[in-house]
């Protein structure tokens, strides 16, 4: 009886604090009227890239080695018929440090064996410090055992939605001490200093774009986290600002994605987070969108579609505060068994198209929410992922558009003749079973090329000029 009370308190506390953080507004995320110059995510030539990809993988949590399903075929697979050109892949604090100053090489090397099954392939890599509930000690996945701070309390195990686990005492202990810098230091340092010992580990590979500094980095304090908002606009600010000059001591070439709080702005609202006081040089901002009702299985409602709404609107402000950084998604995803599901992934793409952000898809483990089984089998939920998109351009892009329902791409963008490597769209020979006609408007002459296994046309403009790119299926 006292677990049953328990939860229903916690539940009621948590939808009061979403009712009242969704109503309350930071004056400062109002004014998007300054005028920034937005960045973008280039390769190695300096091409403009737009990622697209999947999480690699849910199951890799509970594995008892960390690592996830795949085999190299599976990449083979995102590489080619699924046309991606990206990767969030999962990793965990407990394997890379599962003794207090003692790293886990031979996990690393198990990592960089699947890591360059993507990267053989020109995938990009960005590698995702993975939590849930702070650690596997509370049934999820992240921190070892030495770094658990809980004060002594119990560790409630709450009936219903697994997140919920986030009120159980012992849970919100341990993520209130790990951000309690002053008091338990160690805690962040060795977070920092692990994660130094991963970028040495991969610097070298060029494909691994990145590294995600935390995911759905969680408050503990209910109050700090829902009401009063000090859990990001203080501490997860600070602890940004401590981390990222450090890892920038080891390598400043590739991109930290920092993510934000994941509820409520994975609901649309809007993060508290400060611009943090770093260089905006290879910085970018990495939320993950996850409607309520959507993520719970139910159809996608009006209330979810304005979720949605409010998270572009938020977002949109959020890039521009931050400096006109670019934005990934780092998660988003649905059960196809959800009504409407195609409706939510059609209008969630969009947005990401029309905005030149980013995405993952969560996840590529087998079925589910999945694009994906085992034995090779594409679920629903592929075929509204996969879409003509610019992997790589050699230039700027002004904007691009994929139309689903009428299979049609659409794109406009600056050639730049000094980088050597040639514009690449994907073209899903799906969507265009008899060939396609390819409308190209521009002052400069150009050639291009049509690469069948890896569906992907080359374009090469030879003077600086702008480009406009039409492709309709014959």
């Amino acid at each position: 009886m006292m677990t049953t009370k328990f939860n229903l308190l916690g539940i009621s506390c948590l939808v009061l604090m979403l009712s009242l953080s969704a109503c309350k507004k930071d004056k400062k995320t109002e004014n998007t009227e300054e005028a920034v110059q937005f960045k973008t995510i280039n390769d190695e030539y300096g091409r403009q890239l737009i990622l697209h990809g999947l999480n690699t993988s849910s199951g890799a949590k509970g594995a008892p080695d960390r690592m996830p399903w795949i085999a190299e075929s599976d990449v083979e697979r995102e590489a080619t018929q699924l046309g991606f050109n990206f990767v969030r892949y999962l990793i965990f604090w407990d394997f890379v440090e599962p003794e207090k100053g003692k790293f886990n090489t031979d996990y690393l090397n198990e990592v960089q064996k699947r890591v360059e099954w993507y990267t053989d392939r020109g995938m990009y890599v960005m590698l995702d410090m993975h939590q849930d509930l702070y650690s596997l000690e509370f049934g999820g996945d992240g921190a070892p055992k030495w770094a658990i701070e809980t004060d002594g309390a119990d560790n409630t195990v709450m009936d219903g939605p697994w997140w919920l686990q986030n009120i159980s005492p012992a849970v919100i202990n341990a993520w209130t001490n790990f951000w309690e810098y002053d008091k338990y230091k160690y805690l962040q340092d060795h977070y920092i200093e692990m994660w130094k010992f991963v970028m040495n580990h991969f610097k070298n590979n060029s494909h691994v774009i990145g590294y995600d500094l935390m995911n759905e980095p969680w408050g503990g304090d209910l109050i700090k986290t829902f009401i009063s908002g000090d859990f990001e606009s203080k501490q997860l600010t600070a602890f940004y600002n401590r981390m990222i000059p450090e890892l920038r001591k080891v390598d400043n070439n590739k991109y930290l994605f920092f993510e934000s709080a994941p509820a409520p702005v994975t609901f649309g609202v809007a993060t508290r987070l400060k611009k943090l006081n770093v260089s905006t040089d290879k910085l970018v901002f990495a939320p993950h969108v996850y409607p309520l009702g959507t993520h719970e299985g139910k159809p996608y409602s009006p209330a979810d579609k304005k979720m949605v709404q409010d998270w572009l609107k938020e977002r949109s402000k959020e890039v521009v505060r931050f400096g006109g950084i670019p934005l990934l998604c780092g998660e988003f995803g649905l059960s196809p068994t959800v009504k409407d599901f195609d409706v939510y992934l059609k209008e969630i793409t969009g947005i990401f198209d029309d905005n030149l952000w980013h995405w993952a898809y969560w996840s590529n483990d087998d079925g589910g929410w999945s694009p994906l089984r085992s034995d090779g089998t594409e679920t629903e939920i592929a075929q509204y992922l996969v879409r003509a998109y610019p992997k790589a351009t050699a230039g700027s892009i002004k904007n691009f558009n994929y139309d689903w329902d009428r299979k049609v791409f659409e794109m406009e963008y600056t050639a730049n003749p000094s980088i050597i490597q040639p514009t690449e769209i994907f073209v899903p020979q799906r969507y265009f079973p008899n060939g396609y006609n390819l409308d190209i408007e521009t002052s400069s002459t150009y050639t291009k090329d049509f690469n069948e296994s890896n569906q992907t046309l080359s374009l090469k403009v030879d003077q600086h000029a702008d480009v406009k790119v039409k492709i309709t299926a014959k």
